[in-house]
């Protein structure tokens, strides 16, 4: 599936009402969010440090440590240049859409190696699948870990829609009529839905001093006091895609017969 990374307007409203800061700064903040957030779905709380010039990122091992604090006045105080953040993530849905898949045999063949057409029974069979994905800044990979967490969300607000981490198992016969010296099977064309979550990094804290004396420390709860408090980077997501089920639960697909000249089947 072709990755969608067009940088979004920075201050349209995105996933519960996060920025999009792609773009707005001087670091790659795709890398950043994809760090900060992970793809555990975890919603702890966190504490960062960014060096706003080079784009540096450190966790909380990094507290009253250099180069990130030095002291004034024999008192621990920030560095400038380096900015602290502290807050949690969240994974609301960013965007959800159908496709279908490719045809694909889900039944046994069948040949009819008399001169004339008649009906046979087929037995088909067909189980749904589900697959996840990380994408940071156009370069995509499999992650496994992601399907413990993106069925059933870990905050009960954010609904993704249908029970991806449910298998469902098709099994039916079919009767279908073959024509003389043929070979005939059953394909099906499953619908898939993608549900995309742009992590999200709710901001509770946002710490800075311009001068590295103590006495100017900045703390204020938006990010970098721009007026908003929800964060994600267009470039960062992670994608699940499972089958589309019907009502009755059961897949959403079209089928269809196919056939070929029966060769070797017949001699």
């Amino acid at each position: 599936m072709a990755s969608v990374l067009a940088t979004q307007p920075a201050h349209a409203a995105g996933p519960n009402g996060a920025v999009n800061i792609r773009g707005q700064e001087t670091w790659d903040t795709d890398e950043m969010m994809a760090r900060v957030c992970g793809t555990d779905g975890g919603t702890g709380y966190q504490d960062w440090y960014v060096n706003v010039t080079t784009g540096e990122l450190r966790d909380h091992s990094a507290w009253r440590e250099a180069p990130v604090w030095h002291k004034d006045d024999g008192k621990w105080t920030l560095q400038p240049g380096w900015e602290r953040f502290e807050g949690r993530c969240e994974y609301p849905v960013a965007s959800s859409w159908t496709y279908r898949a490719a045809w694909r045999p889900i039944s046994e063949t069948r040949t009819n190696c008399t001169d004339s057409g008649y009906s046979l029974e087929l037995a088909r069979e067909y189980a749904t699948s589900t697959s996840y994905s990380h994408t940071v800044g156009g370069s995509t990979s499999v992650e496994a870990s992601i399907g413990s967490w993106f069925g059933v969300s870990a905050e009960a607000s954010y609904s993704y829609s249908w029970a991806i981490e449910n298998s469902v198992a098709v099994t039916n016969n079919d009767v279908i009529d073959i024509g003389p010296e043929k070979t005939a099977w059953i394909e099906a064309s499953p619908t898939k839905r993608v549900v995309r979550v742009n992590p999200v990094f709710k901001v509770e804290s946002y710490t800075w001093n311009p001068t590295g004396k103590r006495e100017d420390v900045v703390d204020v709860t938006s990010w970098r006091d721009r007026g908003y408090d929800r964060i994600y980077s267009y470039g960062n997501y992670i994608d699940g895609v499972a089958d589309e089920l019907k009502n009755d639960g059961s897949p959403l697909m079209t089928f269809r017969k196919k056939d070929r000249p029966a060769a070797t089947e017949c001699a």
